[in-house]
């Protein structure tokens, strides 16, 4: 891998000037050790985090270098202790080459380049303007407006609960049933007044359908 990457980056015998950054290499194994199918991974987040952050970090336990990789190691450096990144000049990104030989048997070679912080949303749409889907549902339709109504009578008692979180736990942590209805509303409030119309008695005095019965799937 020395002997590639030398021959990779430089013409045989050159020799860079005393007043050049070196290419620095190193490896995550001698850091979290072999991590066999993620070896990759590993190496492409200690190679994002040193971009992120411009600290080169260190290779641990190194010593003495291999006879068979002194040939090639010329124009490299093994980091033995975190640095900052060398200055580039104006225009010029960050790059770092990550390896990968995998015990599967991928070979893969990826650059990755700069890191570029995340500016501030400029989305100024306030939360209280997006509509929430509220979704219920019980085993009958006499069931759901039971359901309902203890819904809008929680409401009225506590107008201060959060409607994004309400929204999940009904969605995310609630069995579903048969018979269902969904809800979109803006606030608590529009919620409450629309639990409050779907439950109220048509002038004919029969209840109104308040669900819709959800169709059997294989």
């Amino acid at each position: 891998e020395a002997e590639a990457i030398s021959k990779a980056f430089f013409n045989p015998g050159e020799q860079i000037a005393d007043n050049v950054d070196p290419l620095y290499v190193g490896s995550i194994k001698t850091v979290v050790g072999h991590t066999e199918g993620t070896a990759g991974i590993a190496g492409l987040l200690k190679a994002s985090l040193a971009l992120q952050h411009g600290i080169l970090p260190p290779n641990l336990l190194f010593e003495t270098l291999n006879p068979a990789i002194e040939p090639f190691y010329r124009n490299l450096e093994l980091v033995t202790k975190a640095k900052p990144w060398p200055k580039l000049a104006a225009g010029i990104p960050r790059r770092a080459s990550v390896n990968s030989f995998g015990f599967g048997g991928t070979n893969s070679h990826i650059i990755i380049e700069n890191y570029v912080p995340p500016t501030e949303s400029t989305n100024t749409t306030s939360l209280s303007r997006l509509l929430t889907p509220i979704n219920f549902s019980a085993a009958s339709e006499f069931s759901l407006r039971g359901i309902l109504s203890d819904y809008a009578e929680y409401l009225e008692a506590n107008p201060d609960v959060d409607i994004f979180n309400l929204s999940h736990t009904l969605h995310a942590r609630r069995s579903e049933h048969a018979v269902r209805t969904s809800i979109s509303a803006k606030s608590v409030a529009d919620l409450k007044s629309k639990l409050d119309a779907l439950l109220k008695e048509p002038s004919s005095g029969k209840p109104a359908p308040v669900g819709t019965r959800a169709k059997a799937t294989k």
